[in-house]
């Protein structure tokens, strides 16, 4: 019985601090502070002295345990002097912050490795089921209200950009920053740059579009860049699910790239360490093929609807649906690279009985015209995977909430 009312005075105390008695709360803490105290000073305390204290924290925790304010009151007092009559007894409010702050540190981190994850869609692959960052022309910069509450509710910016002289662009340098924010740094021929927060494939696209090049070059007072910037979801990532379950058709998941060889032919080095967002669009043990709008498992239509709505080609969804694709023709030494998924071509997908974690996944995108996924670079191996997405933090659009 002790046992229980002991738990239940301990849920009561750290969920409910604020809704309790001042004194019990006094009590409360100076319990903590005697037995932290204890902790790290008992090396430097005589035998004695630990035992008196131990003592008296017992006796405060007793008297705690049965809610008698007398008792509560004299043992907190009692404690509280022989506290203080040591040395060093006092600790510092930067000592005690930064103690706090290390807490929250270590428990973000586990939290982070172990749990949840967040992560921010890079591209449009996924769209409409997911947005990724875009990258659309204006015509003018809204006001400054309207700039904050564009950001706040959609995540959309603003870059306007003039030149201030004769410059050409010859780089495009894309990086992640520590807030999971994807930018892309143009970099012009006279050592000028300027920042997108977007990735590298959307700013290339936005200078096709307006300027017919991805090199254009610009006179002094030329308009560089006038655009909006509408961010991409950020998304968060059970990391704990697939120890429980395997991996299901049509979900939403996470994956790494690392080890995707294929991918690398077509993305260069930053397959290395790149995360995906795709769908999961065939298991181990299946073959996939692709009879244009729809995607085949074992010869049949796939049954999930997350996968049916993109083969019907309704609106919002492109009117294309999966459809095959061609070998591309690697710029560096001019060959063919192969892909997985060609016209009257299958993917088989390979199931391994004995170690689980070479079993093989294709990952395909709902934007099936804007989306490099296992049609190009084949199968995602099992330990490549980080969990199924889950939820859609922010922005908050139609998108916000839990994903399908």
């Amino acid at each position: 019985m002790k046992f229980f009312l002991t738990i239940l005075n301990s849920i009561l105390d750290h969920c409910l601090t604020w809704f309790l008695p001042k004194w019990r709360r006094k009590a409360l803490l100076v319990r903590v502070g005697a037995q932290k105290y204890v902790n790290y000073k008992r090396d430097l305390l005589t035998p004695e002295k630990v035992a008196e204290l131990e003592a008296g924290i017992a006796t405060l925790r007793d008297a705690l345990l049965h809610w008698n304010r007398e008792q509560v009151v004299s043992a907190s007092n009692k404690l509280e002097m022989a506290v203080d009559s040591l040395p060093d007894s006092s600790v510092s409010a930067l000592a005690e912050n930064v103690e706090v702050l290390f807490v929250i540190l270590v428990i973000f981190l586990g939290i982070k490795e172990y749990i949840v994850q967040p992560f921010r869609i890079p591209t449009g692959s996924m769209y409409p089921s997911l947005n990724g960052i875009r990258v659309i022309p204006c015509e003018e910069k809204p006001g400054f209200l309207t700039r904050v509450a564009d950001w706040m509710i959609t995540g959309s910016s603003y870059v306007e950009e003039k030149a201030d002289s004769h410059q050409t662009i010859i780089d495009y340098r894309q990086s992640t920053s520590w807030l999971i924010l994807t930018r892309t740094t143009v970099v012009f021929n006279n050592g000028a740059t300027i920042e997108v927060p977007s990735a590298e494939n959307e700013v290339r696209g936005y200078f096709r579009k307006t300027k017919g090049t991805e090199f254009a070059s610009f006179s002094p007072g030329d308009i560089i860049m006038k655009a909006r910037v509408d961010t991409g979801d950020l998304i968060l990532v059970n990391k704990m699910a697939y120890h429980f379950r395997q991996p299901e058709l049509g979900e939403v998941f996470v994956f790494n790239t690392k080890g995707i060889n294929p991918l690398k032919r077509y993305t260069g080095d930053q397959a290395g360490a790149t995360h995906y967002v795709k769908r999961l669009c065939g298991l181990p043990g299946q073959t996939l093929t692709i009879k244009r709008p729809y995607l085949l498992i074992d010869g049949q239509p796939a049954q999930p609807w997350t996968i049916q709505r993109v083969a019907a080609r309704q609106f919002p969804y492109n009117e294309v649906g999966y459809h095959p694709v061609s070998p591309a023709i690697d710029p560096r030494t001019n060959t063919e690279i192969p892909c997985y998924l060609a016209e009257g071509q299958s993917l088989r997908l390979v199931k391994n009985t004995r170690y689980s974690y070479l079993n093989q996944y294709a990952a395909l995108g709902d934007n099936t015209v804007s989306s490099l996924d296992s049609r190009y670079w084949g199968p995602v191996s099992q330990y490549n995977i980080v969990g199924p997405a889950c939820f859609v933090l922010w922005p908050f659009t139609v998108h916000w909430g839990m994903i399908p």
